[in-house]
């Protein structure tokens, strides 16, 4: 391959992330649109969703934020019953945060704003992506 169209490649590559951010960006817009939760709430709930529990430490390093700003988005989603504090029997200053019944709710109602065959194409391009980029990386 000539280093003219390996050059041309990476530009390529490096255009089609951009827009794919781009995007992700305008989906989480969608998701958020018409909430009272603010996006990095709405997101939390879907990862609490994907990962079934999180202690505050995980969530502070997959938002990049302080456990104090952890600590007062939790609050504000406790208080509207959206998840729920657990303390672990062994370690008792180990807090965990689930999803409440009421929250899983709430994640169900916010994909129904997307049509279903739409959601699935989506998910099945991005995990072919995911399994290209994870053979390189």
């Amino acid at each position: 391959m000539s280093k003219n169209s390996q050059t041309h490649n990476v530009e390529i590559i490096m255009r089609e992330m951009l827009e794919i951010q781009h995007k992700s960006k305008m989906f989480v817009n969608m998701l958020s649109e018409g909430e009272l939760l603010s996006q990095n709430q709405l997101i939390l709930l879907l990862q609490l969703k994907i990962n079934g529990e999180m202690k505050a430490t995980e969530i502070a390093d997959f938002f990049s934020v302080t456990p104090g700003a952890v600590t007062s988005m939790c609050d504000k989603l406790e208080k509207l019953n959206l998840i729920q504090r657990i303390r672990e029997s062994e370690d008792r200053r180990v807090v965990k945060l689930v999803l409440t019944n009421s929250a899983e709710i709430k994640v169900q109602e916010i994909f129904l704003k997307f049509p279903q065959e739409k959601l699935t194409d989506i998910a099945k391009v991005l995990i072919d992506v995911n399994k290209l980029m994870g053979s390189i990386f």
